[in-house]
């Protein structure tokens, strides 16, 4: 038989109490985050602990430390905490009509491809929704999204991340490539260019794990080669570009990226090329990401469908 919080006296005071907890190891600080006391704080607490009928937490010498019992808890109160803040947002959207704020976050291949264009959509179409979009890896896109600083994201769930914390829709491979600044001597050699040769100049890749260095790293393998010795790693994609185009360093980037910086506006050549190489790079999928249990708000969900409409051609979202 389940245990019924509700029934037993758990009241949004307790689940405020929690989620501060979440994010401090001192209970004063949890405290003070919420404007009462330590002694009110305590009382809260121990009304938790009675009402679950479990530990919440251990005093250490830093503080405070939450029990595993602790954590899942907390980690649902910032859930549900979240939920309450978007119906509020729900209730002034529809107040306002097609109007409010859309956080989006994006890995860098479909910000560029697909993200850019559906907000120019949006913009012509819904002049009073105003867009904030994050690029950046899953790693670090899945806790703004977990904990509501995202409405949804374009992105995967990190390996170390819990899958059921997330609604996911998978889309598309995201196809990547070489690139190199325009002048550099491998795109004077005959293509493909073979990997060999490769491997012979910098490299500028992200992070171990991040998705686009792995699926480099392997297909290095594949082709029963060594991984490159002279690695600069950064997750800053300017960084990686700049240092693209002044550097005799090459890059794997997303395809859309390298097309991108390969033409200016008015046709001339850009200051990045891709490389026509024989390492074929093709990064694994990602998905439309929300939180589980998630109802996207109105302007949310007019957002997400012109951006799902962007990748797909269809609309997937009413």
């Amino acid at each position: 038989m389940s245990l019924d919080l509700l029934r037993r006296g758990m009241k949004i005071s307790h689940l405020r109490l929690l989620a501060e907890l979440a994010k401090h190891t001192r209970l004063t600080d949890a405290a003070s985050a919420l404007g009462m006391s330590q002694p009110a704080a305590s009382r809260l607490i121990s009304e938790v602990e009675r009402v679950a009928e479990a530990d919440i937490y251990v005093r250490s010498g830093r503080g405070i430390e939450l029990t595993d019992i602790g954590h899942k808890l907390a980690e649902r109160c910032v859930r549900i905490l979240q939920e309450f803040a978007d119906a509020g947002r729900d209730i002034e959207q529809h107040k306002s009509g097609q109007s409010g704020h859309v956080s989006i976050g994006s890995v860098t291949g479909p910000a560029i491809e697909y993200v850019l264009p559906a907000i120019r959509h949006v913009r012509l179409s819904y002049p009073d929704i105003s867009i904030s979009v994050e690029v950046g890896p899953s790693l670090d896109l899945a806790p703004m999204l977990e904990d509501g600083r995202l409405d949804f994201s374009l992105s995967r769930v990190p390996v170390d991340e819990d899958p059921d914390l997330f609604e996911e829709r998978p889309l598309l491979r995201e196809p990547a490539c070489l690139v190199a600044r325009t002048d550099h001597p491998l795109t004077r050699l005959a293509t493909p260019v073979p990997a060999e040769a490769l491997l012979g100049f910098d490299w500028v890749l992200p992070p171990v794990g991040a998705p686009i260095r792995t699926t480099t790293e392997q297909a290095l393998r594949d082709k029963g080669l060594g991984l490159p010795t002279k690695v600069l790693t950064t997750s800053s994609f300017l960084f990686t570009v700049t240092t693209v185009q002044r550097t005799n360093a090459i890059a794997a980037v997303a395809q859309s990226v390298a097309s991108s910086f390969a033409e200016n506006a008015d046709g001339s050549p850009g200051t990045i090329t891709a490389l026509e190489s024989d390492l074929p790079l093709s990064v694994e999928t990602y998905s439309f990401l929300t939180r589980k249990g998630q109802v996207l708000t109105p302007v949310a969900r007019i957002v997400a469908r012109e951006v799902l409409r962007a990748i797909t051609g269809e609309t997937i979202l009413a």
